[in-house]
């Protein structure tokens, strides 16, 4: 799935680039429009679920500037028995601008639980499969 995204004046620095902290702004904004199209928190939500962010990390490729309307492109690349992986692929038109991989862990009632079936079937992975090998 593709989000697209544009850079705000709150977003950058004095410079008019985005601030670095920003880019994980973007990933979870992409994030919850992937996951708004599996049925959202809110259906989470009903089956007692939450999200918690474990790892996050992104690697930049080039300086995203105001103005510009970036692609993100998520996609799931690791799916484990309480746990999913996000890749997330950030362009400005063809231009490689970064990319991020935020670990998600599933919890009940504060402790790591199984992932909603809604999750393992919509990444098209089996639990324990990893597309990053």
């Amino acid at each position: 799935m593709i989000s697209h995204l544009p850079v705000r004046p709150r977003h950058c620095d004095a410079q008019a680039m985005m601030h670095a902290t920003r880019y994980y702004e973007y990933f979870e904004d992409a994030f919850l429009d992937w996951l708004g199209a599996r049925g959202g928190y809110g259906r989470l939500r009903e089956e007692g679920a939450d999200l918690v962010v474990k790892v996050s990390g992104c690697e930049h490729h080039a300086p995203a500037r105001l103005g510009d309307v970036l692609a993100v492109e998520s996609a799931p690349a690791r799916v484990g028995a309480t746990s999913l992986t996000m890749t997330f692929t950030m362009r400005r038109g063809e231009e490689l601008v970064a990319v991020g991989t935020v670990t998600y862990v599933c919890v009940r009632d504060g402790r790591p639980s199984p992932l909603p079936a809604m999750l393992v079937q919509s990444t098209r992975l089996a639990p324990g499969s990893d597309r990053t090998r």
